[in-house]
Order: C-alpha cells, then sequence, then structure tokens
C-alpha cells in the first residue's frame, strides 16, 4: 500500500513538472518568436502587454520614443472607422494611425474599454511598463509624451464607479484615500504576472470559440432617428447621445475629478521627466447645433439608493447639455494645470467639423467616425510639442 502510494505521488510530481515545463516553454516560443509574426487581428484575445506590441500606429514591432494614449475606448479606437473595416485591427481605424502618420513618430495605446482614469492612467501603465521582469517581452522603454483622453461623456461616471465600489471612502480626506487605494491596487506589479499571459490568452481565445460558435458577432447599429442637429446647413437625425454628467450633483462631479487629478498626479510622479498633455473629448451632443431637445442616454446617478443606474430616454435641452460640458471643462482644466500637464480643449475643432458632417455615426454614434477620429488625432499631432495649456473654448462659430 505503501508503495503504491510513493509510486503515485512520483508519478504525480512527474505529471505536474512536466506540465510546468512544457507551459513554460509554449509561452517563450509563442511570444518571442511567434507573436511578431502574427496579424493584428489576434489583439483581442492578447493579454496587455502583449497587445501593446500588436500595434500598427507604430515603425517597428518594439516602438521607440513614441507617444503613449491612456484613455478607454476613444484611446482604443473604437468607432465606426474599426467597424467600416469589419472589427479588423490590421487596418488604420483610429486616432493613433492619424497621429502617426503625421507626425512620423511611433504612437501605442494603452486604452481599453469602459475605464476611468484610475484604470487608464495608473492600472493600465502599471501593467504594461512596469512588467519589466518578464523575459517573455522584448523590454519597452518609457515613452516621450502621454498623452491623456478625458471623455466628458462617462469618465466622471467611472470615477465615481470606481469610489464607490473599490475606494469605498470614509470620513477623512478624500484625497488621501484615493492615493491609498492608487498605490497598494492599482499601482502594485505581481512577479507572477508574467506567467499568466499565456494561460490568459488561451482563456479569451477558448471563450470567444465558444460564445460565437457557429454565428458572427453582434453589430452595432444605432438608427439615426432620434436627435435633430443642424449639419451642413441642414437639419439631420442622429441616434441616442451619451451625455456629459448630467445628473451628477457638485459633490459628485467634484469627487470625480478628485479621482482624475490624484491619479494624474501619481502619473506625473512616476514619470517625472515624462511631459503630459491632457485632451479633453468632448461627448457627441456637446459638438453638435442642436434642433431641438435631446434624447440621451447612459447617464449615471449614483446617489440612487439601490445603487448606480443608468437613464435611457432622458430628453434634455441642449442647453443643459453645453452648461453642464463647460463647468466639466473647466473643472478638468484646473486640475490638469494644478498637477503640471498641458491642457487641449478638443471641442472647438470637434465643432468646426460637425458644422459640416458627422463625426460620430451611422452605426456607433457613441464614438468617433473616421473622420471624427481624423479630427482628434491632427489636433494632437498639432499640439503635442506644445508646452502649457489652453483656455476652455466653449464658442461656436
Amino acid at each position: 500500500m505503501l508503495d503504491k502510494l510513493k509510486r503515485g505521488l512520483a508519478n504525480g510530481a512527474v505529471s505536474i513538472v512536466a506540465f510546468v515545463l512544457t507551459y513554460l516553454v509554449c509561452e517563450f516560443f509563442f511570444f518571442r518568436f511567434m507573436l511578431p509574426e502574427m496579424s493584428y487581428n489576434i489583439r483581442p484575445h492578447l493579454p496587455d502587454r502583449a497587445d501593446f506590441f500588436m500595434q500598427n500606429s507604430k515603425s517597428s514591432y518594439v516602438p521607440h520614443d513614441y507617444i503613449a494614449l491612456l484613455g478607454d475606448s476613444y484611446a482604443a479606437g473604437v468607432g465606426d472607422w474599426l467597424l467600416a473595416g469589419g472589427g479588423l485591427s490590421d487596418k488604420p481605424y483610429h486616432s493613433a494611425n492619424v497621429i502617426h502618420d503625421l507626425t512620423g513618430r511611433d504612437v501605442a495605446s494603452f486604452g481599453r474599454v469602459n475605464i476611468g482614469s484610475a484604470q487608464a492612467m495608473v492600472e493600465r501603465v502599471t501593467r504594461i511598463l512596469d512588467d519589466d521582469y518578464c523575459y517573455l517581452f522584448p523590454p519597452i522603454e518609457v515613452p516621450k509624451r502621454f498623452v491623456v483622453y478625458f471623455y466628458e461623456g462617462n469618465d466622471i461616471d467611472d470615477n465615481q464607479n470606481l469610489l464607490i465600489h473599490d475606494v469605498k471612502p470614509h470620513a477623512g480626506d478624500l484625497a488621501a484615500q484615493i492615493d491609498t487605494f492608487l498605490r497598494e491596487r492599482y499601482a502594485r506589479s505581481s512577479p507572477w504576472a508574467c506567467h499568466g499571459h499565456f494561460g490568459d490568452m488561451l482563456f479569451r481565445m477558448a471563450r470567444y470559440a465558444i460564445k460565437y460558435a457557429g454565428r458572427p458577432p453582434p453589430v452595432i447599429d444605432l438608427p439615426g432617428t432620434i436627435n435633430p442637429v443642424t449639419v451642413g446647413g441642414a437639419t439631420r437625425m442622429a441616434g441616442e447621445f451619451q451625455a456629459p454628467p448630467l445628473l451628477a450633483t457638485a459633490a459628485e462631479l467634484d469627487a470625480g475629478v478628485l479621482v482624475y487629478a490624484r491619479s494624474l498626479a501619481w502619473l506625473r510622479g512616476r514619470f517625472p521627466d515624462v511631459p503630459v498633455t491632457a485632451v479633453y473629448v468632448p461627448a457627441p451632443p456637446t459638438v453638435y447645433r442642436a434642433a431641438g431637445d435631446l434624447h440621451v442616454k447612459e447617464v449615471f446617478a449614483p446617489d440612487d439608493p439601490s445603487g448606480p443606474t443608468f437613464r435611457f430616454g432622458l430628453t434634455v435641452p441642449a442647453s443643459a447639455i453645453y452648461a453642464r460640458s463647460a463647468l466639466t471643462c473647466e473643472k478638468i482644466r484646473a486640475a490638469t494645470v494644478a498637477a503640471g500637464a498641458d491642457f487641449v480643449d478638443a471641442r472647438p475643432a470637434f465643432r468646426r467639423a460637425a458644422a459640416k458632417d458627422f463625426v460620430h455615426g451611422p452605426r456607433d454614434w457613441n464614438h468617433p467616425n473616421e473622420a471624427g477620429y481624423r479630427v482628434l488625432g491632427a489636433l494632437v499631432a498639432e499640439r503635442i510639442d506644445h508646452r502649457g495649456p489652453d483656455t476652455c473654448d466653449d464658442r461656436w462659430e
């Protein structure tokens, strides 16, 4: 009986060792030798650090002297330009490509869908840049400049969500509590993360295969029959828009801005020699001249006793949207200047373009189309080496 137990334990140990060695060999071979030769379309299945290398807005596999884009889906390039290419990322599809083409400089996006300021400026940066002990990938140099996209459509909401569910503030200094959370949670890298990349990729591929087995991925299709706006001198219809944080109270707006401010302070402290440019990106209804009341969606109500909620089909006057955009811009600008970063207001550029034609939609009305991303990319390319903050320009031409 004892001999059988010993043989069983010995066989089990051999199996475990063999599995571990096989896994280590496979991950090293895949990420070091196969990944540089693979299509960009594998990106949805890759972990963060691997995805960094598989972008088509740079001159080589490993970017040099590059610009790092930080933010949510706007920094990731979601929208009709990507949809027009079948959702494939091997063609130009967002502002990173425009900046790269106009400046000739490498651009790498750290962006990801549905994240707020803390995830964009602390968690994602730590996962990608502070994993330098991982032998699976080439070393990544520090960028020459960070460009932070602050999107007024949902970044305040995402920051409020972080406070409610993760920071869980108590009585006392809220800024100190946010700093502690960022330092102990988002700014920590684990040496074990290196060996989770290969397994994470296999899990994502398996999940995708099961979810979409036998059927194509769903297509976003938001009909433009809801909102009347003046474009090209005529009244035209757009889809339901995502608005600035209309329902946030003054205290909630300030708390959301504080998450942005403390995240930016962490980024400036972690990389003191790398200049930062924050770009204030407007929500879609902010850039169009409304021809009537507007229907907006996904307006966050964090003070609801049942928890965070979203309001769909809310009808509001355009003046309320413009006023809340102006207020939010001033607060984000003040926080940016206080951190010693440069500030660019993208609203005038978007408004000039939107006066002539749609810069969002017609399938995804909450993200720029090709024209919109070209506006954003050209603005960043023009201002990338400009030092000093813009003012918040709320005027209409």
